[in-house]
This record gives structure tokens, C-alpha cells and sequence, in this order.
């Protein structure tokens, strides 16, 4: 299954921006490399039973990893943006749990930058 961004389901757009802050943690960890979980990764299971508290800690943790990462981080920055405006205001503030979509919306999400990762490797070989 593909990354679908139309859709705006609470519990995958929650998913979408937990993989998005792993991967910009990730991304600073493997260029100073640091061999350790991110915090998203080892969040994951409070984020999953209190998505609202949880992002913000998630959220604001980011900051010094984007500092290191520079203007490099600024697309993905961006894309948290957009996930965040998908949302509706009552969802997002929301603590209820989530249900299993939120990893369908993580694994998606990863996959869709793994591909871009993918493609723009290729485009610098052509």
C-alpha cells in the first residue's frame, strides 16, 4: 500500500508525523554516527496510548537534531507542517489511543521517503 496524503484520518495522520520525526532524528544520528533509538522509536508506545502529550514532547526533542541537520532538515520540517494541517483541531488535541492505522500511516510514510531517498540518489547518478 502506498503512502496515500488525502487521507486524514486521525490515527494515520498521527502515524505520518511519528515517522517523519523519526526519520529527521534518525538522519541526524546516522550523519554524527550515533547508534541509538530515536525518540520516536522509543516513544512509540506512549505515543500509540497518548498521541496529543506525547507529540509534543516528540515535537519540541526535534529541535536540536534539526539544528545539527541545518537547511538540509527544512522538507521534512515542511511536511510536518502539512500532516499537522490536515488535521481537525478536535482530533489532534485529542489523548484518546490509537488504533493500528497509526502504523499503517508510520510504515507508509517511511516507505514514501525511503522511495524519494531512492529517487533523488538516482537523479544525481543520470
Amino acid at each position: 500500500m502506498a503512502l496515500d496524503v488525502t487521507r486524514k484520518t486521525r490515527d494515520y495522520l498521527y502515524g505520518r508525523l511519528l515517522a517523519l520525526a523519526d526519520s529527521i532524528e534518525q538522519w541526524a544520528l546516522d550523519r554524527s554516527k550515533e547508534d541509538r533509538l530515536t525518540n520516536a522509536a522509543r516513544l512509540m508506545q506512549r505515543f500509540a496510548d497518548r498521541p496529543f502529550s506525547t507529540w509534543r514532547t516528540i515535537e519540541l526533542a526535534l529541535k536540536p537534531y534539526e539544528a545539527r541537520l541545518g537547511g538540509v532538515s527544512r522538507k521534512r520540517r515542511s511536511m510536518i507542517s502539512e500532516v499537522m494541517t490536515m488535521f481537525n483541531p478536535e482530533d489532534f488535541n485529542s489523548d484518546k489511543k490509537l488504533s493500528g492505522e497509526f502504523l499503517l500511516g508510520y510504515h507508509c510514510q517511511i516507505e514514501a521517503l525511503k522511495n524519494k531517498k531512492h529517487d533523488e540518489i538516482e537523479e544525481t547518478i543520470e
